[in-house]
């Protein structure tokens, strides 16, 4: 039957009817269907096509799904139903007798199941639970059955990596999937936003594949469960929570015990090897009808002291308990394997594979494959000229599951054997190394896809040939063939070994050489490699093919120049926190040499520490260095300096003695006072509200207004320059996204046309004043926009009330449009001088927001010092028109002054003063002399404003005079003179080739020594990399390769890896390599000595090792030091 839910019903009907369904896959070969049918002596089948119905003949009743009568509730309701003994379905497993065997499960195991998931889901995650297994494999048990047992909700897909593009995606908040199948996915997709837990199972689990996962979705519960089919879906399980370090298989489950057992069936001690065995209510009855079998695996004894249950399931996997009292999975103790997920017994290829007429020999193992999954190979003897490649992967595919089929077919003269003639399968895996496809490479090569456009000339067959050849050499590296001319030009993907897995790899491989976007659709589609290259001409000749083929645009995180681009234009540390990286403690020892590099130059402009607190005068110091200033302070948005007020610090103190502290509770949960109350009133009042509503910080409000009214089928529209907040608010709650160019009413009004529906909420922000100098946004002419389409307005005003508009009402009543703005937002930190925010709207929408917004409901309370000091100067703002002229003459006057200086203050005309400048480390270097000079400011650069649009950002208070704009203006002529007096740039001599050229040799041998012995200590797998430094276009680059744990210098180009190059133009940067100077080398790059190019994540992995090999010298020389001083 197809995957649909008439699929669901049959199964749960079935058992119902207290009969036990046997699940068959039409995919199948039609012996292993018979064969099936035949061994469970099934009586009925209920089938959904013909085809389906062909395999079923042999059954003696066919039951089409379509004519089953609408009748079956009476039927159910005279029934007894099922007891806990009574078969609930038979499963068909590799059997290493060359015949699958039947798992028989009882209905009082998945009710122990349901049990044991009941405890370790919340409700929430239960709401949606993916089902991708085929419901021949025991994981469908768990999705289908177990979770519509709880309660929750079931969303079928064809399988994991239909997750990303299945219709109901953003509902899935629970998934099961093998680990290949999940690290293949995020190579070119993201996970579901509303995904909440992960589990991992049917294989081993890495390390940093639980990395990446928590790199992109830093709050999901990720788990790692262990079990056999025999014994109903998983038996242990582990939650790996950030920074694990050894990922176990974890502990029993509810309902299950583990046992690690020696040879003599005794329990072992913590860290000694042993078989694992399972007990408890979750077992199997054992195999069909094979006796023999199940007192094999299914073992009773007398129950003791150390084993107290009767019946243990010998599961053939090693393990030892781990330290945590964990347990640690070692490998298998017989020949069967996992391979992306499928339980697969070798003996059972093996044995068909020698039924075939012609070979002598046969062996079957499970090796690494190209992408870091693996893959089957088998090894043939033959001297029969028939037995070819494809005729074995044919003759097996007739007879065994596609899963079953391999990858690789190998050729020997003879079967490796050990010297009791058995077979040596340690040995047939190093034969596969040996054979694994060579990576070589050139740039001049014809199978380079480098310079595709160029070799594109010429007849269409001979482009297709071109393409052709890409392809082949790719499939080949997928699948680890020798040469790319075994990928047969007529021959299936499928038939030459790919899967579901490698076709996805295969079309980001692709769409990378190539230069457009691949789909692996298309490869299904077009499915032998010819076809493939003919498909891919057609689109690269057809100017219309953007419908179907887009141009590949990698992202700048991705690119290494790209970073080494950013990181020069913008501000270091920010970048290299934002990059893409493998590991988040390397990323972490980047970031931090990064940081040690700015400050060590003084040109860290986010290192200051306001000692006496937020004023227009104060102590400022630096948090990296030992230094401190006496500064006009210019950073904090206190437009009316209120926090300085004498009546309100008085306010606020009285609230402290009489409330104390905190409200310990949100607002939702009683978590308010009268002066939280009053302070609503009061602000909806001046506003022009109805009604409003206070949020902790202004961050929370933003967040709360646009998740609490908005739903997946909304949609939010903003300004290109809006705050982050109003972004993160629509990422919560799963509303569509749109942009409209800043202040432009006339692009909104495109935008708006295009989403205009009745079925919709549509929701426009803006700010009424943007933070980086711009000045007044045109609110009434983008509102008007707005409401001719009927949507709702939200005017964020955190940096405009209190100082524009009558009262300090803000920008909307300044502009005489308040009537039509929706919602009004401000925050409580900036002209208030407290914390909080605010939203003042109708009060249907207080009400809903009161309901729904979960920053209303789960954060706690505004303080009772903030609320009423932000009460005290929210009155006296409103009632004082002082405050808000003072501001604005000395605004007037700074904007004068800094005019007349020379300096270009942008289009901007309010309180926040940006004197622009193109060069970001001429900038830095500014501020960090006006902090020498008394002077506290800050530096704004790409990519939070355009890149070369750098500004230095000074805000104006009502508490700043003249004498400290004229002081800072001097200040800021004096430090501009001294940085252009400094920054002379002496050349650099050119560089003695040969003499760096060793010194990079040294350095690569010994940096490869310190790789090997790292590697050597360390515990988990580490990546396949390669790194190459040149000084010169005319020498040969020094290139590092650690592939599969081995690390080599190597004489030649290596594709199909991620990589990164550097090539070394000063002195400098050969020194800082030389010396292992991560910071030097750094401010190489920054500084172009030092040429980036590759990919980003390999880059920082070297950095990392680096650091590593750094900090091992400096404890080396420690301990040389305290040697010397005990001698």
């Amino acid at each position: 039957m197809n995957r649909s839910w008439e699929l669901v019903a049959t199964l749960i009907g079935v058992m119902r009817a207290r009969c036990a369904y046997v699940p068959l896959d039409p995919a199948y070969p039609k012996d292993r269907v018979r064969y099936m049918l035949e061994h469970s002596r099934a009586v009925a089948a209920i089938v959904d096509n013909n085809g389906s119905a062909d395999l079923c003949r042999a059954v003696r009743e066919l039951v089409w799904i379509d004519q089953v009568d609408e009748h079956t509730s009476e039927i159910v309701g005279d029934s007894a139903g099922p007891s806990a003994s009574d078969l609930a379905y038979v499963i068909y497993t590799s059997g290493s007798t060359g015949r699958p065997k039947g798992v028989a499960v009882e209905h009082r195991s998945i009710v122990a199941m349901s049990h044991s998931m009941g405890e370790l889901f919340n409700e929430e995650e239960l709401k949606g639970v993916f089902a991708g297994a085929s419901v021949c494999f025991d994981t469908s048990v768990m999705e289908i059955l177990g979770t519509l047992s709880l309660g929750g909700t079931v969303i079928l897909g064809k399988n994991i990596l239909e997750l990303p593009n299945h219709p109901a995606v953003d509902q899935v908040r629970t998934c099961v999937s093998v680990a290949s199948a999940m690290q293949t996915l995020l190579s070119t997709e993201k996970l579901p936003e509303g995904l909440q837990c992960l589990v991992f199972g049917g294989e081993a689990l890495k390390r940093s594949l639980v990395e990446q996962v928590y790199a992109l979705k830093p709050g999901l519960r990720i788990f790692n469960a262990y079990g056999p089919t025999e014994d109903t879906v998983y038996s242990t399980i582990a939650e790996v929570t950030p920074g694990t370090k050894l990922v176990t298989i974890g502990k029993s489950v509810p309902n299950s015990r583990a046992y690690i057992l020696d040879d003599a069936m005794q329990p072992v001690s913590p860290g000694v090897a042993g078989e694992l065995y399972l007990a408890g209510s979750k077992l199997a009855r054992g195999y069909l009808y094979d006796e023999t079998l199940t007192k094999d695996r299914f073992i009773e004894l007398e129950p003791s002291a150390k084993i107290p249950d009767t019946r243990l399931y010998k599961t053939g996997d090693m393990c030892q308990w781990a330290e945590s009292g964990e347990i640690e999975f070692l490998g298998r103790a017989d020949q069967q394997v996992k391979v992306r997920g499928f339980r697969i017994e070798l003996e059972e290829i093996e044995s068909t594979l020698e039924s075939m007429p012609g070979v002598n020999a046969a062996a079957a193992a499970a090796v690494d494959g190209g992408i870091g999954q693996k893959m089957l190979a088998v090894y043939v003897v033959s001297r029969n000229q028939t037995v070819t490649d494809t005729a074995v992967k044919e003759f097996l595919a007739q007879r065994l599951p596609k899963y079953m089929v391999p990858q690789i077919v190998r050729h020997l003269e003879a079967l490796p054997v050990l010297p009791n003639d058995k077979l040596d399968r340690k040995k047939l895996i190093k034969l596969e190394v040996g054979n694994q496809v060579n990576l070589d490479s050139s740039d001049n090569s014809p199978n380079s896809s480098s310079n595709l456009i160029q070799r594109l000339i010429g007849s269409k067959l001979e482009q297709q040939a071109t393409i052709l050849s890409i392809i082949q050499r790719e499939v080949a590296v997928l699948l680890n063939f020798v040469d790319p001319e075994q990928v047969l030009p007529d021959l299936s993907f499928s038939t030459l070994g790919l899967d579901s897995l490698t076709t996805l790899e295969l079309a980001r491989r692709l769409s990378n050489n190539l230069g457009r976007s691949i789909a692996s659709q298309a490869i299904i589609n077009y499915a032998t490699p010819d076809s493939l290259a003919g498909y891919i001409l057609g689109t690269l000749d057809d100017s219309a093919g953007e419908a179907s083929v887009k141009k590949v645009n990698r992202a700048a995180s991705d690119s290494l120049s790209s970073f080494q681009s950013h990181i020069q234009s913008s501000h270091p540390t920010f970048q290299a926190a934002k990059a893409p990286s493998w590991s988040a403690m390397d990323k972490s020892k980047l970031v931090q040499e990064v940081m040690y590099m700015v400050n060590g130059q003084r040109r860290n402009p986010y290192s200051k520490v306001l000692r006496t607190g937020s004023a227009t005068r104060g102590t400022v110091s630096d948090v990296y260095n030992d230094e401190e200033q006496e500064a006009i302070i210019w950073t904090t948005n206190l437009y009316l300096g209120l926090n300085r007020d004498k009546k309100v610090m008085e306010e606020a103190a009285s609230a402290v003695a009489k409330f104390g502290t905190g409200m310990g509770t949100s607002a939702a949960a009683s978590g308010l006072t009268d002066l939280h109350l009053e302070f609503e009133t009061e602000f909806a009042e001046l506003v022009g509200k109805p009604s409003a509503c206070l949020f902790p910080t202004g961050y929370t409000a933003n967040v709360g207004v646009v998740a609490g009214l908005l739903g997946k089928d909304d949609v939010v529209v903003i300004d290109q320059l809006c705050h982050a907040s109003i972004v993160d608010g629509a990422r919560l709650c799963g509303a569509t996204i749109r942009t409209f160019k800043h202040n432009d009413a006339a692009d909104l009004e495109s935008v708006l046309e295009s989403e205009m529906s009745p079925y919709r909420t549509i929701l426009v922000a803006l700010e009424g004043v943007y933070s980086m100098g711009e000045g007044a946004a045109p609110v009434t002419e983008i509102v008007r926009t707005a409401k001719k389409y009927n949507a709702l307005v939200l005017v964020d005003e955190a940096h405009s009330f209190g100082f524009y508009g009558e009262r300090g009402a803000g920008i909307c009543a300044a502009q005489g449009i308040t009537d039509q703005v929706d919602f009004i937002m401000t925050t409580l930190s900036k002209a208030l001088g407290s914390l909080g925010g605010v939203i003042a709207a109708k009060a249907e929408y207080v009400d809903l927001l009161r309901s729904s917004a979960r920053a209303y409901i789960f954060q706690a309370s505004i303080s009772p010092a903030d609320i009423a000091a932000a009460l005290t100067a929210l009155r006296r703002l409103s009632s004082d028109d002082d405050l808000r002229e003072r501001l604005w003459e000395t605004t007037r006057y700074m904007r004068q002054r800094f005019e007349q200086a020379g300096y270009d203050l942008g289009t901007g005309d309010g309180p926040i003063v940006t004197p622009h400048f193109s060069d970001k480390d001429k900038l830095f270097a500014i501020v960090q002399e006006l902090y020498k000079r008394g002077i506290q400011t800050s530096a704004v650069t790409y990519p939070i404003v355009e890149n070369g649009r750098g500004r230095l950002r000074l805000i104006c208070s009502a508490a700043h005079t003249k004498e400290d704009v004229d002081k800072t203006v001097e200040a800021l002529i004096e430090a501009e003179r001294e940085v252009d007096s400094l920054a002379v740039v002496a050349e650099e001599e050119p560089l003695d080739l040969s003499l760096v050229q060793s010194q990079v040799e040294e350095w690569a041998n010994n940096f490869t020594s310190h790789l090997k012995r790292l590697i050597a200590k360390s515990s988990g797998p580490t990546p396949n990399l390669a790194l190459s430094v040149s000084v010169s276009e005319q020498l040969e680059p020094v290139r590092i390769l650690s592939y599969d744990g081995n690390v080599t210098l190597s004489d030649h180009k290596v594709s199909g890896l991620p990589s990164c190059s550097m090539v070394l133009k000063g002195k400098g940067a050969v020194s800082a390599l030389s010396s292992s100077d991560v910071q030097g080398l750094l401010q190489s790059i920054c500084s172009g000595s030092c040429v980036l190019n590759g990919q980003v994540e390999p880059f920082i992995w070297f950095i990392a090792r680096m650091v590593d090999l750094r900090q091992a010298s400096e404890v080396t020389d420690m301990e040389q030091h305290q040697a010397r001083v005990v001698c």
